[in-house]
């Protein structure tokens, strides 16, 4: 490159030497305003902004750990709904140990199953007690509100929630 081909004058401080004024779009702003207003951080129905609501009740859950762990179930207390069953025994921390057999149906549908029986344990204010749920084949089925009563009525016919 020779000298000749430089700039020897410094840009107007008010031009992007990116895109020169005429071809710039004069709406571009307006649309990119109007853009902001939608998407998933747009203000709800009563203004708020999605996703800060109030934090969700429990945090993380525990795992059930090793084989023993769910041997040792197997004599616990249990309470069955449509959907799920449950199985607990007193221990002094909550650890939950959730069972998606392959008869409920391909690994994507078992995630989505154990997502939710995750999200629902998770809302729920849990005594402290290993717990142990194996969904039914029918849970592929369930929406997350049929899985929530079911979870909750087979907890209360265990006798771990009133």
């Amino acid at each position: 490159m020779d000298e000749k081909d430089l700039a020897t004058q410094p840009e107007e401080a008010g031009q992007d030497p990116r895109l020169p004024g005429p071809h710039e779009d004069p709406r571009r702003q307006e649309r990119a305003e109007a853009q902001a207003k939608k998407g998933p951080l747009a203000p709800d129905a009563q203004g708020k902004r999605l996703g800060q609501g109030p934090p969700k009740a429990g945090g993380r859950l525990l795992s059930l750990k090793g084989d023993r762990a769910f041997q040792r179930l197997r004599k616990g207390r249990a309470g069955r709904g449509r959907f799920v069953s449950v199985k607990w025994l007193p221990a002094p921390e909550a650890r939950v140990g959730i069972v998606v057999s392959k008869k409920v149906g391909k690994a994507v549908v078992r995630n989505k199953v154990k997502r939710r029986l995750r999200e629902i344990l998770r809302r729920l204010h849990l005594p402290k007690a290993h717990i142990l749920l194996v969904a039914s084949p029918e849970a592929r089925e369930a929406g997350f509100a049929e899985l929530f009563q079911d979870v909750v009525r087979a907890l209360r016919k265990s006798g771990l929630i009133q």
